[in-house]
This record gives C-alpha cells, sequence and structure tokens, in this order.
C-alpha cells in the first residue's frame, strides 16, 4: 500500500506527475539505445514498456499516455527499420498495433487498479466512520442508561426522605395537638410549607437552592406585605433536605408570628439575616421586633423540637430560641457541606 500512496502523493503534484513522465521516457531512451547493440531485431519498445507502466502507476494517467505517445514515436523513428524516418509498411503496421494494444492494455489495468484502490480507501474511511458514530451512540445509550438509574436511585432516596419527613411531620402533629381539627391543621400547614420548599427545589433540578429563594417561598404564604419582613444575607446555597428543614423551620416560625408575635400587630417587623464563614460555616437569625410582648411558653410541642433540635441536624449543628420582652430571636448555627452535618433524621 505505501506504493499506491507515493503514487497519490505524485500524481495529485502536476509539477512532480509530468517531471517523472519526461525522466522515465529519457531514461528509457537512453537505456535503448545503450542496449541497441546487444538487443537482437524485433525488441524496439523493450525499455519503453516499463517507462508507460510506472510512469502511468506513479505519475497518473495522462503523464502515462504522453509517455506511451513519446515512447512509440521514439521506437518507430530510432528502432524499427527503416530507422531514422517515419515510414508506413505491414511490418511496421504490425509493430506499432502490438505497442498500442500492450500499453493500452498496462494504461487501462493500472487506472482500474488505482480506481480500485480510491474506493476502497473511501469505503474504509466510511466504515471507520460508521464504528465511530456506532461507537458514540452506544456510549450515549450506556451514558443515558447509567444516567436513568442514578435517577431512579436518587429519586427512590428523595421520596423516601420526603415521605419519612411528611410521617413525622404527620406524626408530631397529630401527638402534639389538642384535638383533631388542630392537629388537621397543622398538619396541613406543615406539609404545605414542604410543597413549597419542593417547588424551590423543583425549580433547580433538586440541586442545591439559593437560602434567600428558600426563606422567600416559606416566608410568603404567611406575609402579604413583603416591606415587613426583611431578608439579608450573602448568596448561599443549602442542599435539597437542608431546604426542606429550613422551610419547615420558617413556617413554624412565621405562623407563631402571625398568631402570637411580630406579625400579629401592624407595627411589627422581622428581620431574616444570615452568613457564611470560613469552611461554610452557617449562620442564621430570625429575629421579631415591634410586636406584643414575648414570653417563653409554657408548653412546648413539635414546633420547638422541630426548630430547635431536628432542622439543627441536618446543618450539624445547634439552634436556640430567645424569648426577649421586644420579640423572639431564633438562631441557628451550623455547616452548609455534608461532612458537617451528624447523622439525624426527623
Amino acid at each position: 500500500m505505501k506504493a499506491f500512496v507515493w503514487a497519490e502523493r505524485i500524481s495529485s503534484t502536476p509539477l512532480a506527475a509530468w517531471t517523472l513522465a519526461a525522466l522515465a521516457f529519457l531514461t528509457a531512451l537512453g537505456v535503448r539505445f545503450a542496449s541497441d547493440h546487444v538487443l537482437p531485431a524485433g525488441f524496439p519498445y523493450l525499455t519503453f514498456f516499463p517507462a508507460v507502466i510506472l510512469t502511468a502507476f506513479f505519475a497518473g494517467l495522462w503523464p502515462g499516455v504522453a509517455c506511451a505517445v513519446l515512447s512509440g514515436l521514439a521506437a518507430w523513428y530510432w528502432f524499427i527499420p527503416p530507422v531514422g524516418v517515419f515510414t508506413m509498411n505491414p511490418s511496421v503496421a504490425v509493430a506499432l498495433l502490438f505497442y498500442i494494444g500492450v500499453v493500452s492494455v498496462d494504461l487501462l489495468l493500472i487506472h482500474v487498479t488505482h480506481r480500485a484502490v480510491r474506493s476502497l480507501r473511501v469505503e474504509r474511511a466510511q466504515t471507520r466512520s460508521l464504528l465511530s458514530r456506532q461507537k458514540s451512540l452506544l456510549d450515549d445509550q450506556q451514558a443515558r442508561v447509567r444516567q436513568q438509574a442514578v435517577l431512579q436511585r436518587e429519586l427512590s432516596h428523595r421520596m423516601k426522605n420526603t415521605l419519612a419527613m411528611v410521617q413525622a411531620v404527620v406524626s408530631q402533629s397529630l401527638r402534639n395537638a389538642l384535638d383533631t381539627r388542630d392537629a388537621s391543621e397543622k398538619a396541613s400547614a406543615r406539609i404545605q410549607a414542604l410543597a413549597s420548599a419542593q417547588d424551590v427545589l423543583t425549580a433547580t433540578d433538586w440541586a442545591a437552592s439559593d437560602v434567600a429563594a428558600v426563606v422567600a417561598a416559606s416566608v410568603a404564604p404567611h406575609c402579604a406585605d413583603g416591606e415587613r419582613v426583611t431578608l439579608q444575607g450573602p448568596p448561599a446555597r443549602v442542599e435539597a433536605q437542608q431546604a426542606l428543614g429550613l422551610a419547615l423551620a420558617i413556617h413554624e416560625l412565621s405562623t407563631n408570628a402571625v398568631k402570637y408575635g411580630a406579625l400579629s400587630t401592624d407595627e411589627g417587623r422581622v428581620s431574616v439575616r444570615w452568613d457564611v464563614g470560613p469552611q461554610d460555616r452557617f449562620a442564621f437569625v430570625w429575629e421579631e421586633r415591634g410586636g406584643p410582648p414575648v414570653a417563653a411558653p409554657e408548653r412546648r410541642g413539635f414546633g420547638s423540637k422541630l426548630t430547635e433540635r431536628i432542622v439543627p441536624s441536618y446543618f450539624g449543628g445547634s439552634a436556640a430560641s430567645d424569648y426577649e420582652p421586644g420579640g423572639l430571636i431564633y438562631t441557628l448555627n451550623g455547616s452548609l457541606t455534608p461532612s458537617g452535618r451528624r447523622d439525624e433524621t426527623a
């Protein structure tokens, strides 16, 4: 195949192709003159056949035709009696027809061979391209299958976590409620808070969500006047489980603020602040001002357990509720990284 590669290179360069044709003809003519005294009569084309074949193979069809024409004329003029003139007689005609037939067959075979090789090269390239595309499609299909399996496992895991959280909310709401109606209202409101957080997570394909979006979605159902609740903090991302827990905590704080705290009066205000420190340390503060005087509740139910024990566990930290006379201050400190969280569940 190297010979065909060289032939492709030479034939694609006109200067090289026609130079080779001229050199092949002159070499064949010189060798024929040099060996004329040792060759018997009847071999006028002996050195010209190889020149035509080599030229046609390496330089292409038309340089090969040119070399064949020049070789035929040179042999007719110098090596077919009577030499030195172009005469035509039966013996000369037979010799010329023999030469034309042989070189025509050689040129045709070489041309057909080159076309077959080029076609084979094209077919091989197409085959490699098809194999490459097939491999790419197979890789994509395998990647999609793996991705689908991962998504199914992730969906199952998230569904289990969500259902476990809903089960805990309902169970604790029933356990700490005063009556059936109270239990129904609390469970329904808490599940609605989870649904709002789910909407935020769905918008980000259940990837990490922005704290501001989670807080805003959790506060919105409880306060139509957005000026009464201020949000302040740097961009921070919380994981899905952390977002759900934070939404539940804000729901509990907002509900209590509407019933007993700052949002129960027209003058009350709520400030929500958060900060992210080194190593993803997370600090969250809910501060109420301007509401009625606040006192610590005599009975601590599931809401207190949720905000002070369960939600902090998702951040691997702690939380506290300070019932100051001027208003409730809730603080949560923990970590946004998974390694910083304790293995606790609701």
